[in-house]
């Protein structure tokens, strides 16, 4: 977070790590980015493979989400957003 080569910080965990790395971060003038308490998130870029929107539902719903890494959230990026009628609709067969 001091290092004066580091200008941003993106940050995924627990909520008392999460809120050091934001003050620290914003305190020496980093922007901060932080997802706290999360687990088990995918992030979808707008050139997802063929495929992407089964493989998604597969990791959230394969096992009835009762395998320890079930997929839990989705964060689209731009116009990934798009797939996600495709993703619901493979969502339902499970």
């Amino acid at each position: 977070c001091d290092a004066p080569d580091i200008r941003a910080i993106s940050f995924v965990g627990s909520n008392v790590a999460g809120e050091y790395m934001h003050a620290r971060g914003t305190g020496n003038g980093k922007r901060v980015q932080a997802n706290l308490g999360a687990k088990n998130h995918a992030v979808i870029l707008p050139d997802a493979p063929e495929g992407a929107a089964r493989a998604l539902a597969g990791a959230a719903f394969g096992a009835a989400g009762q395998r320890c890494m079930a997929l839990s959230a989705v964060v689209f990026v731009g116009e990934a957003k798009n797939m996600l009628p495709q993703i619901i609709a493979e969502a339902q067969t499970y």
